[in-house]
């Protein structure tokens, strides 16, 4: 198959206008795959693994665009590359007319806006300039990047402390700052339950359970993944608990976190105790002593339902849908394919080891020179196909991310993928079972219902969280009963 490419020198485009672009071409008649970014060394390399740099590309510099396409036949490739020009020529095209004079800095944006946080989503090499920038022009910092070096993060949090601001992140996914979204945070109610959390989609899930349950988030507050790491030492996590204890609009404090340092988790939740505020924290694989005044989640599920009862007083309601896990017998192995973190690790958790097999496409070796899964999920919808066609896979795991910044249709965009999955399945003699969780709200732009009545339609078993989409996977799997 004929692989073509084309160079627009300094073509500086943003990666999620870029994944927007290439999605549309990726649905040319006879186009297998659609590659825009920008000529990055990392980018480069990551074209070359995907076998997608063509041997006579030539040398680019990070503010040229490169485009790349895979198809079947040369008139399809071509038809593709222009469809690329036309939509970039479309989109700077129709961009705004301003006639203000756009900030060149941080600092003179700090001036002239009168804004308080910085959001940072720059190559991890350059983030951390841009957040020492950004907190010696006052401001906190959202910082989205990842590939920043640890020593970088731990010189920021600890300066950001100094100077009596946050520094969330880095590889932020998620903040919700006095009911305003950073990064992919949902459309939730305003309310007393506070959350910290370093992890971007265990935040999500927990403040959109929250909600779907009757509450209401006051903060959430994102550290990054990292910040309860030994080295790191919970610098965010701590000063977030410290504002939070503080804060009068906050009841109910629920700490979220991957995998910890045990050292680290123990003087965090001594830390969370001590804002004599109820707190419920459920840091996974965590088995240390928990104080009083904490109240130990096992699942991010738990931990919504304790705070929405503790917050109110009584038991929170049950999620629709607890009841109906039902066992399907021999299905196969589960093959859990997330792109958030923390929900591959709670459902990996859930299922046990082989054969069943997880994998976290919002990891860093997948995301370093690409946007994240949420944004652009084409590298897991690849994976879903090839899993299709693994005979002992019987059952496929998926999350789907709402959010402000995340992709605008992930179940529209997800269904022709789980149609080839099915049919290649049903050609080789099996039936592929699908189980899904959406993680979002009746708020958020992409619209929950519609998402979750795609993937219904599709044939997908739509669970109300991801540890019921775990467990009804675990049922329908061979080693199920």
């Amino acid at each position: 198959m004929p692989v073509r490419f084309t160079v627009r020198r300094s073509g500086f485009f943003d990666s999620v206008a870029l994944m927007r672009v290439a999605e549309e071409a990726r649905r040319l008649t006879g186009v297998t795959e659609v590659a825009a970014v920008m000529g990055t060394p990392a980018n480069r390399a990551m074209l070359a693994e995907a076998g997608m740099l063509p041997g006579d590309a030539p040398a680019t510099d990070p503010a040229d665009l490169l485009v790349v396409v895979d198809a079947s036949t040369e008139d399809a490739a071509s038809a593709a590359l222009a469809r690329v020009t036309e939509l970039l020529s479309a989109r700077r095209e129709a961009g705004p007319e301003r006639d203000d004079v756009r900030p060149r800095t941080l600092a003179s944006a700090a001036r002239h806006s009168g804004a308080r946080v910085a959001v940072i989503a720059v190559p991890g090499p350059h983030a951390a300039l841009e957040a020492h920038q950004a907190l010696s022009a006052g401001l906190h910092v959202f910082l989205f990047s990842d590939g920043v070096p640890l020593d970088d993060e731990i010189a920021l949090k600890r300066r950001a402390a100094a100077l009596g601001l946050f520094v969330m992140g880095p590889e932020c996914g998620t903040a919700i700052v006095g009911g305003v979204g950073f990064g992919f945070a949902n459309r939730v109610r305003r309310g007393p339950i506070g959350v910290v959390g370093a992890s971007g989609t265990g935040i999500q899930e927990v403040t959109t359970l929250i909600h779907r349950l009757g509450g209401g988030v006051s903060h959430a507050i994102g550290t990054g993944g990292r910040d309860l790491q030994a080295a790191v030492g919970g610098l965010t996590t701590r000063q977030a608990l410290e504002r939070l204890g503080a804060h009068a609009g906050t009841g109910v404090i629920v700490i979220v976190s991957k995998p910890s340092s045990a050292g680290i988790a123990e003087g965090v939740l001594a830390a969370a105790a001590a804002t004599a505020k109820p707190v419920v924290a459920c840091l996974l694989g965590y088995d240390g002593v928990v104080p009083g005044g904490v109240r130990a989640a096992a699942t991010l599920e738990e931990a919504a339902r304790d705070a929405v009862a503790l917050a109110g007083g009584g038991q929170a309601p049950a999620l629709h849908g607890t009841e109906t896990i039902v066992e399907r017998g021999s299905r196969g192995a589960i093959r859990g394919l997330y792109t958030g973190g923390t929900l591959c690790e709670e459902a990996q958790r859930l299922c046990g080891g082989a054969p069943h097999r997880f994998v976290d496409f919002g990891d860093e070796a997948y995301t370093r020179g690409r946007p994240h899964p949420i944004i652009d999920p084409s590298r897991r919808h690849a994976a879903i196909l090839e899993a299709a066609g693994e005979p002992e896979v019987g059952v496929l795991l998926l999350d789907v991310i709402l959010g402000d910044c995340a992709h605008p249709d992930p179940a529209g965009a997800l269904d022709p993928v789980l149609a080839q999955a099915c049919e290649r399945a049903r050609r080789e003699g099996r039936e592929l079972s699908v189980v899904a969780h959406v993680v979002g709200t009746d708020g958020d732009v992409q619209d929950l219902a519609r998402q979750e009545a795609t993937l219904r339609k599709r044939g997908a078993i739509v669970c109300a969280s991801n540890r019921l989409a775990a467990l009804t996977a675990l049922a329908g799997s061979r080693d199920g009963a």
